[in-house]
């Protein structure tokens, strides 16, 4: 393929006279350039708007309209303002050469025209027109660059005079931009950033560097900051140029406030809490005093943020600052630590009373309900104090103890509060000890599952069994789960024990069936972590293709609270789940705050009676209602259900003749060994009942 061929430059011959357009035409083609004619004025301002010549040869004096008037129109038409346009003239006089000027000439020729020389005289204006051109596309885009600019630019004289504004639509750097021409910079400015700024720019003749200040305006409401930066230019002069900073100087105080307070409740955050603390330890070893440390965990505060959701959530923790704001004093330091905890230092108590007792009004502060949307809300917390000097004397000990005392608070029940003790310590080794263990059961293959029959209470034979996890330590022996299961759970060892829960119990189902024993439900404990850390039903669909046990084989139990804990969340998990055939039992059933319309919402096949409403069944009018009660619901629903806790046949006696068809319990067998358990299917029998 041929490359293009750049056409021509084409030119404009415009002359009444046939001859001097021939000469032309021909000078030109010898140059290297097109030509098109025209006769007259009116001709060359249609040919101008036909062809775009590159350069138009217009002749003066010509019948109808002469060179003047159209050039005075080829300049007023579109494209027109720029072409190059050499004047053919035999008048010699000045006047005609002054006019022809005036009308828009670039230039001018003497009759007779030297059709020697034409060629070099339109390639020079050729050149000089790319060339203003070129200028004048620059200039445009300097004065579009400066419009753009936000910045006032000023060029100052040696003497500190406004000599003239070169840029910028800012205002506020200078109180007015106008009429400023002639005036002393100190006339405008503040007389400290004027003089400021002349220094500025003497130091700017002399290095050559650009130098950088800052100054501040009250110019309208608000004081206002500005960058000032002054440059050297030749003669002597400078450049001032002034932006308004007011913007960035908000940000930067704003997030130099973040960075030490909580953005949620204003209050000090972690980092303020440190350093005052380290502050506030130092004055009382100066003058011997006591300083208290308190720790404050707001009780079940997870709840409103799954029942209410994290906005309603952050408007308690707001309410809840401003309550304990209200009962420290200004030498005291409130900080929110994190989530619904926060910290307080007592700071300058005479003695170890005066320090429990502020921490006993921080508690009292929040016994009165909160009020929240129309309704009244009541929130307790469980606080641990620590105190300088006999609880420690660095800030991480004390941190740290007033932490210990807290989580007694907790194991206590809750909304207390708990001074530090040497026994608590000694409590959190332990624990510390324990979470270590818990981290290495699995690699050191120390959990074992122990299995309690289910019974059917119509034909006395074992239908399922719920798998119990046990923990053999080398040291304490075997570990109930009561003594280490909430620990896992709040420490998030439960997830890879849950895991290991179910795959051990699937493939010990699996191969109960292979033995020939009939299929029963092997049910499985889970926690509510297993649903909001990952893809729960993914998992035990992958246990269930490795062990080869049958979706319909295992039953998952939930308790209440895991079922009304993100709620959407575990209920798309559990509908999924029984797509596959997979049941789900609810667990405790009775304890939590289920209702009916919550227990429709879920593909719930199995409701597990509380063995708290067993236990005094035979005994207690109140727990015989709440057990027919649950059985007429579930059998509303088509739910089967079974008693836990059964450890007397007055107990069986009263679940048979309600109609609940299945239990477990110690009247049945207590949780055994696989093998055991194995020994008890052998033996197929039949139980008593």
């Amino acid at each position: 393929m041929t490359e293009p061929i750049d056409p021509l430059p084409l030119v404009l011959v415009v002359d009444d006279d046939p001859g001097s357009r021939m000469l032309a035409a021909a000078s030109l083609k010898k140059a290297g350039y097109d030509s098109v004619e025209a006769a007259d004025g009116n001709d060359a301002v249609s040919a101008f708007g036909r062809f775009r010549p590159a350069v138009i040869l217009m002749d003066a004096m010509m019948p109808g309209m002469d060179g003047f008037a159209a050039i005075r129109e080829i300049r007023n038409r579109p494209g027109g303002e720029r072409v190059p346009i050499l004047m053919m003239t035999g008048l010699d006089d000045l006047a005609s050469i002054q006019k022809a000027y005036e009308v828009g000439a670039t230039d001018f020729a003497i009759k007779p025209v030297n059709w020697v020389v034409l060629g070099h005289r339109v390639g020079y204006l050729l050149r000089s027109s790319r060339a203003f051109l070129d200028l004048a596309v620059s200039e445009e885009k300097t004065r579009a660059l400066l419009r753009t600019i936000p910045d006032l630019i000023f060029r100052l004289g040696a003497d500190g005079t406004i000599l003239d504004l070169v840029a910028g639509q800012e205002h506020g750097a200078i109180p007015s931009n106008q009429n400023l021409a002639g005036r002393k910079l100190p006339e405008v400015l503040l007389d400290a950033a004027a003089a400021e700024a002349l220094q500025h720019a003497e130091e700017a003749r002399k290095t050559g560097e650009v130098r950088m200040f800052e100054y501040a305006l009250a110019i309208g409401p608000e004081p206002r900051s500005f960058e000032g930066r002054v440059v050297s230019i030749p003669d002597g002069e400078s450049l001032f140029i002034a932006r308004d900073i007011t913007d960035r100087k908000k940000a930067e105080a704003r997030l130099a406030y973040m960075a030490y307070h909580d953005p949620l409740t204003g209050l000090p955050n972690r980092v303020t809490f440190s350093d005052r603390l380290v502050r506030d330890l130092a004055r009382a070893k100066r003058r011997n005093e006591v300083v208290g440390v308190v720790q404050v965990d707001l009780d079940r505060f997870k709840e409103v943020n799954d029942t209410l959701g994290h906005a309603a959530g952050d408007r308690l923790l707001v309410a809840v600052a401003e309550r304990l704001q209200g009962v420290v004093r200004e030498t005291d330091t409130l900080a929110r630590m994190s989530g619904d905890e926060f910290c307080v230092i007592l700071t300058d108590q005479r003695d170890e009373g005066t320090a429990i007792e502020a921490a006993h009004r921080l508690h009292n502060a929040l016994a009165a309900p909160f009020p929240f949307d129309g309704q009244e809300m009541h929130v307790t917390a469980s606080m641990g104090i620590s105190l300088f000097p006999f609880n420690g004397d660095t800030p991480e000990t004390l941190v740290k103890n007033a932490d210990i005392a807290m989580f007694r608070a907790k194991a206590q029940g809750r909304d207390t509060v708990q001074v530090f003790s040497e026994e608590m310590s000694a409590a959190v080794v332990e624990r510390a000890r324990m979470e270590k263990g818990l981290r290495r059961a699995i690699e050191k293959n120390e959990y074992v599952l122990h299995y309690q029959p289910e019974i059917d209470l119509r034909t006395g034979r074992i239908v399922g069994a719920e798998a119990l996890v046990r923990w053999q330590t080398p040291d304490r022996g075997l570990v109930l789960p009561i003594a280490f299961i909430p620990l896992a759970e709040e420490t998030g060892a439960i997830v890879p024990m849950s895991e290991w829960i179910l795959r051990t119990a699937c493939a010990q189902a699996k191969a109960w069936q292979g033995e020939g024993y009939s299929p029963f439900r092997m049910s499985v404990n889970v926690s509510a972590r297993l649903f909001h850390q990952y893809d729960l039903s993914q998992t035990i669909l992958d246990i269930l293709r490795e062990t080869g046990l049958g979706p319909g084989s295992l039953e998952l139990e939930i308790t209440e609270s895991v079922a009304m804990s993100n709620i959407e969340s575990t209920m798309k998990t559990l509908w999924k789940l029984h797509g596959f055939s997979i049941r789900v039992a609810m667990d405790d059933f009775g304890t939590g705050y289920s209702s009916l319309a919550s227990l429709k919402k879920f593909p719930i096949s199995l409701l597990k009676i509380d063995r708290a409403f067993i236990r005094e069944l035979d005994r207690d009018p109140e727990d015989k209602a709440i057990v027919k009660a649950i059985l007429a619901m579930a059998r509303s629903l088509d739910i089967e259900v079974i008693a836990e806790g059964v450890e007397r046949v007055e107990q069986l006696d009263l679940l048979k003749s309600f109609g609940c068809g299945l239990a477990q319990g110690f009247l049945f067998g207590k949780a055994v060994p696989a093998a055991e358990f194995t020994r008890q299917l052998g033996e197929n029998r039949r139980i008593a009942v």
